[in-house]
C-alpha cells in the first residue's frame, strides 16, 4: 500500500504566519490580527537583542508588573477563602487553579465586600481605559512608547518582568491594605504615558464640564506645615489617595514616591541619564531622584494640569526650575519624535499611491493627528535676559553631552553676564561694593553690576533629536561604544521653526503688534500671533518680578495664545489635532506660574487663563506670626494699621485716596510734621496723590522709577535738610533702586507693599541720618517716631505676609479698624 504523500507546508514567512493564525483563529484572518502578530514577533526579537542600558529599567519593569501581581494575589486569597467556605480540604486548596484573567459571573456573586470596595478604588484611580491604549501603529512601533533608544525596554516593562517590587515585598509582614494601596498608586502612575493620556484622549473630553470643586491636599509629612496645596478636577482623585494611607511620615512619603515614579519612568533616557547631576540632590534617602518639593509637584505637572506655585524662595527655586525644565524638554522631545516617526511612516505609505492626503483618508485619520497649526509648542515668559540665559543653560545641562548647541557664543554675548566694572579707584570700588551688599542678594542677582537686566528680548529655540554627534567636529567626542544619539539645539531660530519661544512680556508683545522694526533675532516681523496658535505649555517664570514691570503685557500675551491662525496656506490640516480645529486648544494647554508670593493680580490672571481639562494645583505658603516681616523691624516705633472701609475691589483705590485726603493729610499739615515719607506701592496711586498735593500747593519732593538720577539726588538732599516737608516714594522705585532714604521721622504707607521684606526695610530707615542735620528747634524732633499703614479688606495677601495669618483674620474681619504693633 502506497504511503500517502505528506502535505507540504506553506513557503515564506508571511505564508507561515498566516497559516499559524488560520490554525488558531479559523479561516478568516483580519488585518488587525495580522498587524498584531507582526508587532509581537518584532517585539520578541527586539527584546532579545537589547540590553539594560537604563539604570531604572528594572525599577520600571517592577512597578509596571506590580499591579498584575497585586491582582493575582487578590485572586489567590479570594479562591482560598471560597474553597474554605465550600468545605474543601487542604489537598483541594493546594491544587486549586487561579484564573488571573477573570472569572465568571457565577463566581463573582459570592465575592467578599472588601474586594468590591477595592475594585471600586482601582477603577476610580485608574480611570476609563480607552481603546487607543492598545492601538499599534502600522510601522510596528508602540504609539505610547516614549523612548527612542531602547524602545523595547519600555514595551517589556508594560508586560511585566524581573525585579517586581510587589514580588520582592510579598514576604514582608506589612498589612494587605497598605500593599494594596501602594500597588494601586504605582500601577495608576506607571500604566500609561502622561503625554499619550493627555493629548491622545478622545476629543469628547473637551465637552466635559471642568470641575470647580477644590480640595486641600495635605503635605505635612514631607513639606513644612505652612505649605498649603489645593487641587481641582481630576487631580483630586489622584492626590487624595495619598491621604488614604495611614498618617505616618514614612508611609505617606512612599505614596508620593509611587505617584512621582510612575510618570518619571516615561521621561526620555537622554534626560534621565543626566538628571541626577542636574538636580544636585545631596544625601537623598528617597527611592526616586526627587526632593520632597518635587515629589509633591511632579504628579500634577506631568499630568499637564495647570499649576501655580506661590512659595518659591531662594532656597527651593533650583528644585522648581529643574523640575519644570525636565518636564518642558521631555514634552518637546516626545512630540518631535512622534511627528518624525509619523512622517517616515506616511512617506513609506505614499510611495505607492503618491498622494499623502489619500493615504491618510484611507487609513485611520485620527492616528496621524499629532501636532497643531504651527511648530512652537512651549512659551516661556521670563523677566530679564539674565534669567533667560540661566534657563537655557539649564536646558542644555539637562541634555548633557548629547547637546549640540548652535549660536552658543552669540547667545552668551547677548544674554550672558555683563563685564564687571573696572574702576582704578580702589576706594570707590570698596564703597560701591558696600552699597551693593546693602541692597541684598536678590537685587544683585537681578540688577547687579554683572547681571543682564534688559527686559526687552525674544528668542526662538529649536530641538532636533536623533542627530549624530560626529557631524559636529568642534564638539567633544562621545565614546563610540555608547551608541548615544545627540540632540541639536538651535538658538535664535525663526519663530515658526522653533519648538520653544523664550521672551519677556514686553518683547513678545512688541513682536505680536509688529512694533519692533529693529529685529535682530531673525524672526519675521508679523503683525499677528500665528506662531502662538499651538502652544501646549506656557510657563510664566518669576511672575512677582513681572508684576513690578507691567502686568498688562502678561495678560496681553496670554490672551494671544491658542487663537485661530490668520495665515493657513502652509498648514496640513490632516495632521492637526481635533481640539485645535474646534478652537479649544486652551483646554489642552498647560499653564504654569511661579512666584514668591500670592497677589490678586497674579491669581486673577491664573484663574482666567488656567483652562486645562486636567484640573488645577495651587501651592502657597502661609505666613505664621513668627515668620511675619513685622518681626524684622529693629527701630523702636509704634506701628499703627488702619483699615479703610471699602465695599468692592473696584472702589478700593478711590476709597483709600479719599480717606487719606480727608483724615490723614490734614493732620500732617496741621502738626507741621516735617521729614514725612509717604510710601505708595502703585504708580497710578502715586499720580493721584501727587495731583492732589499739587492742587493744595503742598511742599514735597518725589522719588519715582522714572526720575533722573540728578532729580533723585536733589530731592533726597532737600528732604534730609528739612527744606521739603514730604517725600512721595513709589514701590517700584524701591524695588528697582533700593534707595536708602535718610531723614525720615514719620512714615505713612499709602498701601501695603507687595514684597513683605520691603516693610521692615523701609521702617528701619526711620531716624537714619537725623543726628547729622537735626537741631533743637527742628519741628520734627518735637514728635516721636511714627508709622501708619492703610489697608482694605482686599489686601489680605499683603497683610498676611507682614503681620501673620492669625493676626490677618482678626484685622480683616474684626469689628475694630485700628491695630497697634510695638517694636
Amino acid at each position: 500500500m502506497a504511503k500517502p504523500a505528506k502535505k507540504k507546508g506553506p513557503k515564506g514567512k508571511k505564508a507561515r504566519a498566516k497559516a499559524k493564525l488560520d490554525k488558531v483563529w479559523g479561516e478568516h484572518v483580519d488585518e488587525e490580527a495580522r498587524q498584531q502578530s507582526k508587532y509581537r514577533l518584532g517585539k520578541s526579537k527586539h527584546r532579545v537583542q537589547t540590553t539594560d542600558v537604563d539604570p531604572l529599567a528594572k525599577t520600571r519593569r517592577g512597578v509596571a508588573s506590580s499591579f498584575d501581581h497585586f491582582l493575582h494575589r487578590k485572586q489567590q486569597l479570594y479562591e482560598q477563602k471560597r474553597l474554605i467556605n465550600n468545605g474543601y480540604g487542604a489537598r483541594e486548596r493546594s491544587l486549586s487553579i487561579v484564573d488571573t484573567d477573570g472569572s465568571s459571573s457565577d463566581e463573582s456573586m459570592g465575592e467578599d465586600p472588601s474586594d468590591n470596595s477595592l475594585n471600586h478604588f482601582l477603577q476610580r484611580i485608574s480611570g476609563p481605559q480607552s481603546s487607543s491604549e492598545m492601538t499599534v501603529s502600522n510601522n510596528g512601533e508602540d504609539e505610547s512608547s516614549n523612548n527612542d533608544e531602547t524602545q523595547s525596554e519600555s514595551e517589556e516593562s508594560l508586560s511585566g518582568g524581573e525585579g517586581s517590587i510587589a514580588a520582592e515585598s510579598s514576604g514582608e509582614d506589612d498589612s494587605v491594605d497598605e500593599r494594596d494601596m501602594q500597588d494601586a498608586l504605582q500601577s495608576h502612575a506607571a500604566g500609561r504615558d502622561p503625554y499619550d493620556k493627555h493629548f491622545n484622549e478622545p476629543f469628547d473630553r473637551a465637552n466635559e464640564a471642568i470641575g470647580k470643586k477644590s480640595r486641600r491636599i495635605s503635605t505635612a509629612s514631607m513639606l513644612s506645615s505652612s505649605i498649603d496645596m489645593q487641587a481641582t478636577g481630576s487631580l483630586i482623585e489622584i492626590l487624595e489617595n495619598v491621604e488614604s494611607i495611614e498618617k505616618k511620615r514614612s508611609k505617606t512619603r512612599k505614596a508620593w514616591e509611587a505617584l512621582s515614579l510612575g510618570p518619571y519612568q516615561h521621561v526620555r533616557q537622554v534626560l534621565t541619564r543626566n538628571w541626577a547631576g542636574v538636580n544636585h540632590l545631596k544625601d537623598n534617602k528617597l527611592s526616586v531622584p526627587f526632593s520632597p518639593l518635587q515629589l509633591a509637584l511632579y504628579p500634577a505637572i506631568s499630568s499637564y494640569a495647570d499649576v501655580m506655585i506661590s512659595s518659591v524662595t531662594r532656597r527651593n527655586r533650583n528644585d522648581v526650575a529643574n523640575l519644570l525644565s525636565l518636564h518642558i524638554i521631555n514634552h518637546v522631545l516626545t512630540s518631535r519624535s512622534r511627528v518624525h516617526r509619523h512622517n517616515l511612516r506616511i512617506k513609506e505609505l505614499t510611495k505607492g499611491s503618491g498622494e499623502t492626503g489619500q493615504v491618510i483618508e484611507d487609513d485611520d485619520e485620527n492616528k496621524w493627528r499629532d501636532q497643531g497649526y504651527t511648530r512652537p509648542k512651549v512659551l516661556v515668559l521670563l523677566p530679564t535676559r539674565g534669567t533667560c540665559h540661566e534657563f537655557v543653560k539649564r536646558i542644555t545641562a539637562s541634555l548633557g553631552d548629547s547637546a549640540i548647541v548652535d549660536n552658543e557664543e552669540r547667545f552668551d554675548a547677548e544674554y550672558g553676564p555683563l563685564d564687571p566694572i573696572d574702576d582704578d579707584d580702589s576706594t570707590g570700588n570698596a564703597r560701591r561694593n558696600v552699597v551693593l551688599r546693602q541692597k541684598g542678594p536678590e537685587w544683585n542677582e537681578l540688577f547687579g553690576d554683572d547681571a543682564n537686566s534688559d527686559d526687552d528680548f525674544k528668542i526662538g529655540l529649536a530641538l532636533t533629536p536623533h542627530v549624530a554627534k560626529s557631524a559636529d567636529k568642534k564638539k567633544k567626542k562621545v565614546d563610540s561604544g555608547s551608541g548615544a544619539s545627540g540632540v541639536k539645539v538651535k538658538l535664535f531660530a525663526d519663530f515658526f521653526h522653533s519648538d520653544i519661544i523664550l521672551a519677556s512680556p514686553i518683547g513678545l508683545k512688541m513682536a505680536i503688534s509688529g512694533g519692533d522694526e529693529d529685529d535682530d533675532d531673525e524672526e519675521e516681523a508679523d503683525t499677528n500671533a500665528d506662531f502662538l496658535s499651538s502652544i501646549e505649555i506656557c510657563f510664566v517664570s518669576s511672575s512677582d518680578v513681572m508684576l513690578m514691570q507691567n502686568w498688562d503685557h502678561v495678560n496681553g500675551v496670554l490672551e494671544s495664545l491658542n487663537q485661530q491662525p490668520k495665515n493657513i496656506a502652509d498648514i496640513d490640516f490632516s495632521r492637526v489635532r481635533n481640539y485645535f480645529l474646534e478652537g479649544k486648544g486652551a483646554n489642552w494647554r498647560q499653564l504654569i506660574v511661579t512666584s514668591q508670593f500670592s497677589d490678586p493680580h497674579i491669581l486673577s490672571t491664573f484663574r482666567r487663563h488656567a483652562l486645562s481639562i486636567e484640573g488645577q494645583l495651587k501651592m502657597r505658603r502661609k505666613t505664621s506670626v513668627e515668620d511675619a516681616s513685622v518681626c524684622d523691624v529693629m527701630v523702636r516705633v509704634k506701628q499703627v494699621f488702619q483699615r479703610v472701609p471699602c465695599i468692592s475691589v473696584s472702589e478700593a483705590g478711590s476709597n483709600r485716596l479719599r480717606y487719606f485726603s480727608e483724615s490723614i493729610l490734614p493732620k500732617l499739615t496741621r502738626l507741621k510734621q516735617k521729614h514725612t515719607l509717604i510710601y505708595i506701592p502703585s504708580y497710578f496711586d502715586f499720580v493721584a496723590v501727587r495731583n492732589m498735593m499739587l492742587k493744595r500747593e503742598m511742599d514735597f519732593v518725589s522719588v519715582t522709577e522714572y526720575a533722573r538720577v540728578s532729580e533723585v539726588s536733589r530731592g533726597r538732599a532737600r528732604f534730609l535738610q528739612g527744606r521739603k516737608q514730604f517725600m512721595l516714594y513709589t514701590g517700584r522705585a524701591h524695588y528697582f533702586m533700593r534707595h536708602s532714604i535718610k531723614g525720615i521721622r514719620h512714615l505713612v504707607f499709602f498701601g501695603l507693599p507687595e514684597h513683605a521684606a520691603f516693610y521692615p526695610s523701609v521702617v528701619n530707615m526711620l531716624n537714619d541720618g537725623m543726628s547729622e542735620t537735626s537741631t533743637e528747634d527742628d519741628d520734627a524732633t518735637r514728635l516721636p517716631l511714627s508709622c501708619l499703614s492703610l489697608y482694605t479688606k482686599f489686601d489680605a495677601h499683603q497683610l498676611e505676609r507682614i503681620v501673620g495669618a492669625s493676626h490677618t483674620e482678626r484685622m480683616i474681619k474684626g469689628d475694630k479698624s485700628s491695630f497697634l504693633f510695638c517694636s
